[in-house]
């Protein structure tokens, strides 16, 4: 039990907290907060990119900064009169959820391998139990007609997670840095968002309106 708390684990629930504060905080305060966390967002991610992996590709890098600025933009419909952060809360929420769920319903259940040689601990069982608590979160947040919606958001920040541990591993690092203590860096913690908050935002865009 002793190991449950011990100071590794208090300093990563601490600053897990304070990352979820503050990025809530920053998206629920303003468009000019929730955009100018997107940009923070994307700019060390870029630049984290490069520093761990200096030859790496430019389209990597250019999905960082999509994913990111994508979530800046949206912060902006309806104007800054307009703003509503639910939507982009919505989305944090989503991906938040699958990883939850994933874990949840992965560890006591998981007996199938979704991709051992990069990620051993993901199961084809908490892939799903991801997607259900994605789709949940989706549809009780915009609506139920939105559940697919979410489950979609869980599929692909699922694949961001992929992505991630594929590129770590092939540059033999655990982290992709060092900004958040018990968490790694800022690619570490919003993988999932790389292909997840661009789709968000085209579906949202198009069939939500401006």
């Amino acid at each position: 039990m002793a190991s449950l708390f011990d100071a590794e684990t208090r300093t990563r629930a601490l600053s897990g907290a304070v990352f979820v504060a503050v990025v809530m905080g920053a998206v629920w305060l303003s468009p000019w907060t929730n955009a100018a966390l997107w940009v923070t967002v994307g700019v060390l991610g870029v630049l984290e990119f490069r520093k761990a992996d200096p030859n790496g590709s430019h389209l990597a890098m250019y999905l960082i900064a999509v994913s990111a600025m994508s979530l800046a933009v949206w912060g902006w419909k309806g104007g800054v009169e307009g703003y509503d952060p639910i939507y982009v809360l919505a989305f944090l929420w989503m991906v938040w959820a699958n990883d939850t769920g994933a874990y949840l319903v992965g560890k006591p259940l998981g007996r199938h391998k979704l991709w051992p040689r990069v990620s051993p601990g993901k199961s084809w069982e908490g892939f799903i139990g991801g997607l259900i608590a994605a789709a949940l979160v989706a549809g009780a947040v915009l609506g139920w007609s939105m559940w697919a919606v979410g489950a979609a958001v869980g599929a692909l920040a699922t694949a961001g997670d992929l992505t991630q541990s594929a590129w770590k591993r092939r540059l033999g690092i655990k982290d992709s840095g060092t900004l958040i203590p018990g968490h790694g860096g800022i690619l570490d913690r919003f993988d999932g968002f790389v292909y997840a908050a661009p789709m968000y935002w085209q579906f949202m865009r198009t069939f939500v309106g401006d």
